[in-house]
Parts: structure tokens; sequence; C-alpha cells
């Protein structure tokens, strides 16, 4: 390995999981930045790249669990929240193992974006086909996927559209509609457009029995036909009016924006740049390929300045260090239960508005989980390049029983050898603060320097 492109790093460790193999920095590093990056733009994949759990093929609300006996009722709930384990500990294996790690990475901003959960939602095939939605239109058009996350069915299910009904209107998902999706908070619109759009809502329902990705009808005796006054436009408005309405508001394409500009460049966001780029996304008419590319050739996101200046969440943690140092997961429930111990429970986030992330992941409650989890794999890592055959109890506790095994002892053996430069310029975005050595050797080292919580 010889010492990794600074800049091709950078690209993707922010588009990917935190870190990146030397072998996919290896074959961006021949070209330009710009052809690196429209190569890595041109493969990010629409579907998965690990076999989906078998019990997906089920109908929707395929039975009224009401009218089946209670000892049934029970076993399908027990069923339900087996599959939903089973469900988190796919996503963790699609992460660890897929060649387009910016694939999974846009799932997860949209799944932090759209927000759904599990825990209400309760059924894991719902949010299964909801990442599947996010996988597909990752870099799509955001018009299409705010229609599409509108009709979701986990959507449906999560922001109360599904008991929307004419004459009692939920406000729930108008409200998230604008406030989180498209507008931001208390921009552009009034408490009286929450409680039009939310009659405009009326009506959508999960379909029921369907085995399809739609899953979405609108029962017109539940419909509220009505007129509508909605930020200044009086109509016979449904659903999708009202999001073309708020689609033609300019604060829409500065509000996406700037969230994607949080999450690849740097927090605060440049707002000169933003509303450059804001009016490119809207004139495009919302498409996010272009989007992101223009981010990603950003002078802002090229400086070096900004290398190291975001806080890694715990999926970037686990799955960018499990992805570099690791092998494919025997188990992947047991990396679905680091997450959770770590603060990010992925398919359950803390509410409507997802994880924070930022500082929030270091906070005085989360990094001591954090450190102690990063002790446990420094002491993995030296048993595996030394050749001891124990690992401390206390250690594998703090890697919350992850086998030793999941790290790769020929891999960790071959980046020892390597300079110390080389393997520091590999793990690290920027110079570490510490002296390289201690358990676990260099790399052991590397990974407990505080720049290590750095992307």
């Amino acid at each position: 390995m010889a010492l990794p492109n600074p800049e091709i790093r950078h690209l993707l460790a922010r588009t990917g999981f935190g870190m990146a193999r030397p072998e996919e920095i290896d074959a961006l590093s021949g070209r330009s930045y710009a052809q690196a990056v429209d190569r890595l733009l041109d493969g990010v994949a629409t579907k998965p790249f690990t076999t989906p759990p078998d019990w997906l093929n089920v109908p929707l609300f395929a039975q009224l669990e009401a009218n089946l006996p209670k000892d049934r009722r029970d076993a399908m709930q027990m069923e339900r929240r087996e599959d939903g384990r089973e469900m988190k500990a796919w996503w963790w294996a699609e992460m660890l193992n897929t060649p387009s790690p910016m694939t999974e990475h846009m799932v997860l901003f949209w799944h932090n974006h759209f927000t759904s959960a599990l825990n209400k939602v309760s059924r894991p095939e719902l949010m299964y086909r909801q990442t599947e939605l996010f996988r597909t239109m990752a870099l799509g058009n955001f018009e299409k996927l705010v229609k599409a996350s509108a009709k979701d069915p986990a959507m449906l299910v999560y922001l109360d559209t599904n008991s929307n009904k004419a004459g009692a209107p939920n406000e729930n998902f108008a409200r998230e509609l604008m406030e989180l999706f498209t507008l931001g908070e208390g921009r552009g619109y009034t408490e009286q457009d929450v409680r039009e759009a939310a009659r405009a809502f009326t009506g959508w329902r999960v379909v029921t029995g369907n085995t399809s990705a739609t899953g979405w009808r609108v029962d017109g005796l539940q419909h509220d036909g009505g007129s509508k006054k909605f930020m200044g436009r009086t109509g016979r408005f449904d659903g999708d009016d009202i999001i073309d309405i708020i689609l033609q508001q300019p604060q829409v394409a500065e509000f996406v924006t700037e969230k994607l500009w949080h999450d690849l460049v740097s927090d605060p966001a440049d707002r000169v740049e933003v509303q450059r780029l804001a009016k490119a996304f809207r004139d495009s008419k919302y498409e996010l390929k272009p989007l992101v590319r223009a981010v990603l050739l950003s002078d802002a996101f090229r400086d070096p300045q900004n290398r190291g200046s975001l806080v890694k969440s715990p999926t970037d943690l686990i799955v960018g260090t499990f992805r570099v140092i690791g092998t494919p997961p025997a188990n992947p429930s047991l990396f679905a239960a680091a997450g959770r111990a770590l603060g990010q429970d992925l398919l359950d986030p803390p509410n409507v508005k997802g994880w924070p992330g930022g500082l929030s992941w270091i906070d005085t409650s989360l990094l001591p989980a954090r450190n102690a989890f990063m002790n446990g794999v420094a002491a993995g890592v030296e048993v595996q390049v030394t050749g001891k055959q124990t690992l401390a109890t206390q250690a594998r506790r703090d890697m919350k029983n992850l086998p030793v095994q999941a790290l790769d002892a020929d891999r960790l053996k071959k980046m020892s050898a390597l300079p110390d430069a080389e393997v520091a310029a590999l793990l690290l975005p920027v110079a570490p603060v510490a002296k390289i050595n201690g358990v676990g050797g260099k790399v052991g080292a590397l990974l407990l320097d505080p720049t290590y919580n750095l992307k």
C-alpha cells in the first residue's frame, strides 16, 4: 500500500462510512478528482448487495389480527419482533458488505430525513420497503422522492396518515412534511396551512393484502374533497397538490441543499454557497445527483481545512472500522447491538426529527460507551496481530461481544508492517494527536486516537 491519496480518501470517507478500504482509494486515485467523483456517483446502486430476508414475500396486512385467537396474535407479534431484529441485522450486513458504501450512506441519510421507526410501525416488511424506496431513489429526483415517501406504507403508519379522516383530520404528517421534509421549522407556512394540508391528506391508506411496493390508495369515503386555502391558494386540493405547492417555494431547495451540506461538507454551512447550489437545484427541477456532484466538486468540500471537521456517527464508527480491518460478519445482529449501545439504533430513531448528529454523538452520555467500544476493538486487534488466544472479559464486553474473529488477522498484520505515516493516513482524517504506541500496536493506537472519531 502506498501513501493514500488524501483527497480521494476524504471523498470516500464522507460519502461512505468515515473510512475507506485501501483498494477503494487506489481504484479512484489514477483519475482526476472530477473523474473520481463521477465514477463514484455512477457506481451508486439501486438494489442491495445482500440477499433480503425471505419473510418479505408475505402480504401487507394480509390478516386482520383482531379477528384471530389471542394465542395466534401473540405468536404473530413474537414473529414480527424476531423479523424486526433480523431486518436490523440485515441492514448492518448490507452496509458492511456493499461494494457501494455511498448507496447505503444515502439510504441512511434519507432514513434520517423522512423518518419512520419500527417501534411504532411494528411491521418490519414496511420498514424494509421504505429503505428499498430510499435505495432506488437515493440520487434521483427530490420531487418524486417526496411524493413517494408520502405514500410509503411505513410513513402512512408512522405519522398517522393511515387513520387521517374527513371531519377529524390528523395534522402529524402535514406538519412534518413542511417542518422536517421540505421547508424547515417555521419557514414559509402557518398553522392554518398545516390544518388545511391535513385535510388534503385525509383518506390516504395502506393497501391491505398487497405485496406490491406501492401499498397505497385513497379511501374516497374518508377523504375531504372540499375547498381548501393553502399558502395563499384556494382549491379542492389533494395531497399531491399540496406537495406541488410546497415545492414551488424557493426555500425548499435551500433547505435540502443545506442539509446535504451539513452531511457532506461542514457545520455550519456556507450560506452563499448553499444559495448558489440551491438555485441550480431548483433550476434542475430538483435532480439530486447534479446537486450532490456540485457539492462534492465545491471548493469547500475539497478544502483540507474541512477534513476531520465532522464527528462520525456510531454507524460510521462501527461500519467504517470493520469494513477496513474486519471480515464479513457471521452474526450481524451483534453489530446492531453495538450501534444501539453507542446511540444509533438503526430503524428506530429517537423521534420524528431523527438523530441530531454532530457533537451529540460524543456528549457525556455517549462518549464513555464509544471509548469503551474502541478499547475493546484495540484489544481485539492486539490478539489478532500477536496471535494471543485470549481476550479479557472486560474487553469482550466493551466490544459488545463481537467475536475477535470479526477482525481480519492477515489484513491487520500487513497494516502493522507498514510505515507509521501510511497507516495513519489510511485510518485518520488528520494527523494523530497522540504517540503511535500502546494496546494493539500502531493500528490499535490509531483507533484510540481522538481524531479517529472524526471524518
